[in-house]
């Protein structure tokens, strides 16, 4: 396909470029060093050769090429006069790291490994130049958090000696900050010299060049943080409480600047800022409120004589405080504008759904509008914003009611009031709104727990145990396959009936990779690489989805043979999740989203592993790069316009992921996160539900976490009342792969899809008598998993529903040659009448089988039916 660089590639470079650039935001800039007007610089750090371009685990990409902090600087005309010092350090590095990988090369987890660290060494001297510049470079991942240590969240010792000095020698001093998350930044206060800090973030394989462009100004930097920068780790609420097996959620709905506003802790940089070379007036010209939307016009003009840039308008809302907890500020909207040149203005106009600013009421159970005055906000961060208008609701509205379907049994939260009174504001538009003139109340409908529906055309002996079973017959479909259900000659119930139980099972479970490299992450014979596929019924005419990780762009496998063909494709390294929030703009977002549904069309990928969407709950999360943001608003507006954009073409879709509260890497297969009713409903669902309803993905994934002690995977409050009574959810939802949840329970709980399909013979023994498995030879089947707890290989014989014993009725032919592990056990089954040998190499065992049918058959029905729109989607 592409041996030589593609149209596609080129063209997906300099929109990857274009984001990056606009997700750098800049922190400090003392003495405005910056943009720099002298091109000779020194540039130190390990980071300047080997950027991070992203993080570890499922999020890497196999891109073509990354362009360097010291490659981008020298493409663009600087001179670096350290460059010497950066080759002898880059050949001590490249052996580390090689030592590094030698350990991993035999180990199948090693996706997950931790990244390599590496220590920046003392400086003994410095080049001469007019400016100094030092890369600080961190890297983290799937299956570890970050931890509050030197070398991690903290410089060590050399590189906060290196720094200090850096910026005492030279007239200029930067440091880049290409770290995936949020950093320890108290070495600002100790290096008073210093002039600038910028936040290059991790921008995928064209950050060089990006970094070049706003380090000369060819750009002005318009990034803004999505997260709160603290003066020290533990001014977060989740500081004691986070990476613990258990953890408690005990801030509430006070995360991140909901935290630090609320109960005035000031932070080092906020929620919403970020620095540019250009000076904005924001000023709102309009303002009316309804009972039905905020409505605001808001006029930007960019004020500066030199430079040109964008900004980015917040919108946020204070409510009542009341006896419902409620927090100092939330986001609602916001907007960037398009690159203003020096005096250019643009009006930007926002309008948001009163129904937005509703808090959950958990003694209610419902979302409602509390009485009082809210106070509206426009600005360019969580603090820096003025109150442009203020209205009064009279009376309580209870927009919806719900069931308590995710009440934990113990509410953990102890942060339950805001200590910053709000202030009476004048001088602003006033409003009256009047509890009367809003609807009635919804009411949702719920599925209930112990109800289940099978379709039937000609079956008796059903399985199933305990439940409530409703019986459709339909018509018989037999013989027909998924090309007269596209058709619509034939109804999906009734294809559905025509299945056997093998065939249910073979749709609802994912399609192990023949490969030997199917333990994390790649699992799929039709595109080498991808991360799975679900199953195919040739004669049926069903076939595979193919999926691909992951946020940061598609993981495949650039360069492999197919029909003595070598075929090439190499994938776009895109900003990662943080970094793209870190732009504020939809539209951007919308064309990255675009972008990646062309690739996806291009290497036959049909649904996407991603977007990531979980809240950055602390900052030592170790997968916090993949997600947008602490804020639920701004992350689920930027998965839902990146949704848009790869779900503009036909025929491919987006994953959502991971459902719910994976907020913390240690513990995440087995831990349980408890959270209050209110925090799940106004932070964690949110951001999902703010996706769900504006960008219609065709999937979602559950995490692998519990949640007020149930595994997400199987929670049928969470998958079935959440969110297909709630929220209409209308896709396929899959499990993380190998997901520690019983595969029965999550199928009766809405989990349609579990991945990668290493349990099919679990949902076999559960919906019918299933006997034992053999390999070719005819030796019982040794089934052989990575146990994730006990991070080893475990081994399962696979007899499946077969219990051998003297009384029973079953007969069963087992192979045993001189080699079998059965060896030791067959003198007992002989002398307790359990077997007979009939030759050299062969023996009848006598058994029966277990009595655990407890799965129906309809919830087999239910997920393959779901698994099949998913296909009819993609696939017709």
């Amino acid at each position: 396909m592409e041996s030589d660089i593609s149209q596609r590639e080129l063209e997906n470079q300099e929109l990857a470029k274009t984001a990056a650039e606009e997700a750098i935001v800049l922190l400090q800039n003392k003495n405005q060093v910056l943009p720099l007007r002298n091109k000779t610089v020194a540039l130190y750090g390990h980071g300047a050769f080997a950027t991070v371009k992203g993080g570890t685990g499922s999020g890497d990409v196999n891109q073509r090429s990354i362009v360097s902090i010291l490659q981008g600087l020298e493409n663009k005309g600087f001179t670096v006069t350290s460059k010497s010092w950066l080759m002898r350090l880059q050949r001590y590095y490249q052996q580390q790291k090689s030592l590094y990988e030698d350990k991993l090369k035999d180990d199948p987890m090693a996706l997950l490994a931790p990244a390599f660290n590496f220590k920046d060494p003392e400086i003994a001297e410095f080049d001469d130049a007019t400016t100094g510049i030092y890369v600080i470079s961190r890297s983290s991942g799937e299956n570890y958090d970050r931890r509050n240590h030197k070398g991690d969240f903290r410089l060590t010792d050399n590189e906060l000696s290196n720094i200090q000095r850096m910026s005492e020698y030279y007239t200029n001093s930067i440091v880049l900050l290409n770290v995936g998350g949020v950093m320890d930044t108290s070495f600002i206060d100790k290096c008073p010299t210093l002039d600038s800090v910028i936040l290059v973030s991790q921008l995928g394989m064209t950050i060089g060049d990006a970094i070049a462009d706003i380090l000369d100004g060819t750009k002005s930097p318009s990034g803004k943080l999505t997260d709160t920068w603290a003066y020290s780790y533990h001014d977060y609420p989740t500081s004691e409480n986070f990476g613990m097996s258990n953890p408690e959620y005990i801030e509430g709905i006070f995360v991140g600047y909901r935290y630090f506003d609320s109960f005035d802790i000031k932070p080092r940089f906020e929620f919403g800022y970020g620095q540019s070379y250009a000076n904005f007036f924001i000023k709102t010209t309009k303002a009316n409120v309804n009972e039905k939307r905020i409505r605001l016009q808001v006029n930007v003009e960019n004020t500066s004589d030199n430079f040109s840039g964008q900004e980015s308008v917040q919108v946020y809302v204070s409510k009542p405080q009341t006896e419902i907890p409620v927090t100092y500020q939330d986001l609602v909207e916001y907007s960037k504008t398009t690159n203003l040149r020096p005096h250019a203005q643009q009006t930007l106009e926002f309008e948001v759904p009163i129904t937005d600013l509703s808090v959950f009421d958990t003694e209610l159970g419902a979302y409602v509008l509390v009485p009082g005055t809210y106070l509206v906000r426009v600005g360019s961060s969580s603090r820096k914003n003025d109150v442009v208008a203020s209205f009064k609701l009279d009376e309580k509205v209870i927009l919806k009611k719900v069931e308590n379907v995710l009440k934990p049994r113990i509410d953990p939260t102890t942060l339950l009031k805001s200590k910053v009174p709000l202030k009476q504001v004048s001088g602003v538009p006033f409003f009256i709104l009047k509890a009367e003139n809003f609807p009635e109340t919804k009411f949702v409908q719920y599925q209930e727990s112990s109800d289940v529906t099978t379709f039937l055309a000609e079956r008796e002996n059903l399985p199933g145990k305990g439940l409530d079973q409703v019986i459709e017959h339909v018509r018989n479909a037999e013989g027909k396959t998924l090309q007269d259900v596209a058709s619509g000659d034939v109804e999906l119930a009734e294809f559905i009936a025509s299945l056997s139980e093998q065939e249910l099972v073979d749709l609802v479970e994912g399609q192990m990779s023949s490969g030997e490299n199917n333990m994390v992450g790649i699992s799929s014979d039709l595109v080498p690489g991808a991360a799975g596929q679900t199953g195919q019924i040739a004669n049926k005419r069903v076939p595979a989805v193919v999926m691909a990780d992951g946020p940061a762009g598609l993981r495949v496998e650039p360069v492999f043979e197919r029909n003595q063909q070598t075929i090439t494709h190499y994938a776009t390294a895109w900003p990662i999740g943080t970094a793209l929030a870190q732009t504020w703009n939809k539209d951007l977002i919308e064309k990255v989203g675009f972008a990646i549904g062309t690739e996806m069309k291009g290497f036959g990928v049909d649904l996407w592993l991603a977007p990531g969407m979980n809240i950055h709950r602390d900052p030592l999360g170790g997968r916090n790069f993949e997600y947008f943001a602490e804020d639920p608003y701004l992350s689920g507006t930027m998965a839902a316009f990146e949704t848009k954009g790869v779900q503009a073409h036909d025929n491919v879709g987006v994953t959502l992921k991971h459902f719910l509260g994976n907020n913390q890497e240690n513990f995440r297969n087995f831990g349980n996160s408890v959270i209050g009713e209110q925090a799940l409903r106004e932070i964690y669902l949110r951001n999902f539900e703010i996706a769900i309803k504006l960008g219609q993905p065709m999937a979602i994934m559950t995490s692998y976490n519990r949640v007020n002690g149930i595994f997400s995977a199987a929670d049928f409050g969470l998958l079935t009342n959440v969110l297909r009574d709630e929220w209409n959810f209308q896709g396929a939802v899959m499990t993380d792969w190998f997901s520690a949840a019983d595969p029965k329970q999550s199928m009766h709980a809405g989990n349609d899809l579990i991945m990668p399909g290493n349990s099919k013979s679990e949902l076999m023994s559960a919906v019918s008598d299933f006997g034992p498995e053999f390999d070719e030879q005819g030796n019982i089947k040794i089934k052989r998993d990575y146990d994730l707890l006990k991070k080893q290989f475990i081994e399962t014989e696979m007899w499946n529903d077969f219990v051998v014993d003297a009384d029973g009725e079953v007969i069963v032919k087992v192979r045993i040659d001189s080699n079998s592990r059965l060896n030791d056990r067959v003198k007992d089954w002989i002398y307790n009448g359990e077997a007979q040998i009939i030759d050299d190499e062969h023996v009848l065992l006598t058994g029966k089988w277990e009595d655990n049918n407890e799965l129906y058959l309809g919830d087999l029905q239910k997920s393959a039916i779901n698994v099949l729109r998913l296909v009819l989607k993609l696939k017709f």
